[in-house]
C-alpha cells in the first residue's frame, strides 16, 4: 500500500510531461531527408523524438508534390497541410518513411 502514493506520484509526472501532445500544438518531430541513389527521389524519415504520444499530426508543407503516389496513410496532402500517419498515433521514437521524388528536397 505505501507504493501507491509513488505510483500515483509517476503518473501525475508522465501526465504533466506528455500533457501537450494532446492538445493542439507544436511537436517534436524530427525529418530527415536525403538524397536517394535514383536521381530526383529523397528519402524521407518522421520521427517522433518526444518521450510522448502524438495524435493528430499535421505539417505545413506548402509546396509539396511527389511525382510518385506516397500512402496516404503516411503523409496525406490537404491544402497546405500534410497529415502524418492518417491522423492516428506516434508512439515515442516510431519512424515514419517515404520516398518523396521530386526535383529538391522539401522544406516543412
Amino acid at each position: 500500500m505505501a507504493s501507491l502514493p509513488k505510483y500515483m506520484c509517476l503518473l501525475i509526472f508522465i501526465f504533466l510531461m506528455c500533457k501537450d501532445s494532446f492538445a493542439q500544438g507544436e511537436y517534436n518531430l524530427t525529418i530527415h531527408q536525403e538524397a536517394s541513389s535514383a536521381p530526383q527521389e529523397w528519402n524521407v524519415a518522421i520521427e517522433n523524438t518526444t518521450p510522448c504520444v502524438i495524435f493528430d499530426a499535421k505539417l505545413d508543407c506548402k509546396g509539396f508534390q511527389s511525382r510518385t503516389e506516397i500512402d496516404p496513410k503516411v503523409i496525406l496532402k490537404e491544402d497546405d497541410l500534410c497529415i502524418i500517419n492518417g491522423g492516428q498515433q506516434i508512439n515515442p521514437q516510431d519512424s515514419l518513411q517515404f520516398c518523396l521524388c521530386t526535383g529538391k528536397s522539401v522544406s516543412f
